[in-house]
């Protein structure tokens, strides 16, 4: 008996150990919301004019986070000096399914002294940053998140692929208020019809894309900058226009055509991004502004944009109250002829309340409005930023004209 006992008290202390060593830490969020949405355009299928949506779906569509499961751990590798993984899948809480996608899966080494140093599949450097400027974590039914789709952007999720697979990225240290963040996205394409991405008609650097940024935090101020390029962006073989995987080739589904004729392909994106926040206790007010550049002909139509947004989050209760509003400017001139150029632009607000009835669960209530500008060649089939809503020639896309009335009621866990 007495062998049992001691038996046992060895296999908890090397089972302790062993967990010790691992320090693995399961987290999660389960969010899902009620949606109810109308849209109201000139395009047929409709005799009132208006396409309406009403149910329930996970809170990537419109609530505060998607919902997801993922598992991170370290362990110390002496002189300051250890080493970081993390691995994501996204779920959805409305209907179960687990899709098995991968939002993170990522391992590196931290670093006191000389910061983290990351790679795999993970967010760039300026989507680090992004959503500390925005009243609600650039929450999907809120219009800045909206309107990045339209103006083409890739700085978060909504507009471009915000988490980039293929990733090299460094964080720096915290330097007395001020830290640095750069990435670069590895295309690892290949072009139509060649063997594969190792072909050496294909090349890592078409459509990679470096990303840059940094923000000061120091009470209640924070400032962030952030700069993307991408490299040699190329349309798909085809012309596909489907949307942002098929134009921003680093999280895949792309192809770069071996013959491609158009002189407006092959050339860089530039993006930039400025951001700032001041909490002055019984307001925390926020301004964002952010350009577009594109020197290829796009994919959505946008090669310029301009996208400005003010918000403010005001503590009432146990919970805050978040508004915001947001416009759009951008420009369609795939063929650099200012004959046939055309403008367009979007506006849209935001109001939501979020109670926090405790650190971990949290309930909301959301509306916001979107106007869509009447410039056909400029919005129809750009994505509306709102997924669920029946608004256009197909679910989820702006048609030309177009306004929506979005409302979100939903409840987010965090364990």
């Amino acid at each position: 008996m007495q062998k049992k006992i001691i038996a046992l008290a060895v296999a908890g202390l090397v089972s302790g150990v062993a967990l010790a060593q691992s320090n693995v830490t399961v987290y999660g969020i389960a969010d899902v919301d009620y949606t109810w949405s109308q849209s109201k355009n000139n395009l047929a299928g409709h005799n009132d004019g208006y396409y309406r949506f009403s149910g329930i779906r996970d809170g990537v569509d419109n609530g505060l986070n998607g919902s997801r499961v993922g598992f991170k751990g370290e362990e110390a590798l002496g002189n300051g000096l250890k080493s970081v993984f993390q691995i994501e899948f996204r779920v959805n809480a409305a209907t179960g399914d687990q899709t098995q996608a991968t939002r993170q899966s990522f391992l590196g080494l931290d670093s006191a002294a000389a910061g983290r140093f990351l790679i795999g599949r993970q967010y760039n450097a300026s989507s680090d940053i992004y959503g500390n400027f925005s009243s609600n974590a650039v929450t999907t039914v809120m219009p800045v998140n909206s309107f990045q789709g339209t103006g083409g952007s890739t700085m978060v999720s909504q507009g471009g692929n915000s988490r980039e697979s293929n990733v090299l990225k460094w964080i720096s240290p915290n330097w007395s208020g001020f830290t640095g963040r750069i990435s670069y996205a590895f295309s690892n394409n290949a072009k139509a019809g060649s063997a594969g991405p190792y072909d050496p008609e294909a090349s890592s650097y078409d459509n990679g894309r470096w990303s840059t940024s940094l923000d000061y935090a120091n009470g209640p101020l924070e400032l962030g900058a952030a700069y993307n390029r991408t490299t040699s962006a190329y349309l798909t073989a085809n012309g596909a226009t489907s949307g942002a995987a098929a134009y921003y080739g680093s999280n895949g589904g792309f192809a770069t055509p071996l013959n491609n004729t158009d002189p407006f392909q092959g050339k860089p994106i530039n993006e930039w991004f400025l951001g700032a926040v001041y909490d002055f206790k019984v307001v925390k007010a926020i301004a964002t502004y952010q350009e577009l550049h594109a020197g290829t002909n796009a994919v959505l139509g946008v090669t310029d944009s301009k996208l400005w947004s003010l918000g403010a989050s005001i503590p009432i209760g146990n919970g805050k109250l978040n508004l915001e509003y947001a416009k759009v400017d951008y420009s369609q001139d795939n063929n650099r002829n200012p004959v046939t150029r055309q403008d367009g632009g979007n506006k849209g607000f935001g109001i939501g309340y979020e109670y926090y009835f405790s650190k971990r669960t949290t309930g909301y209530a959301y509306y916001s409005q979107l106007k869509y500008d009447s410039n056909t060649a400029t919005t129809n089939g750009a994505p509306s930023g709102v997924p669920v809503v029946g608004g256009g020639a197909a679910v989820g896309t702006a048609a030309p004209g177009e306004t929506q009335n979005n409302v979100s009621i939903g409840l987010r866990h965090v364990f």
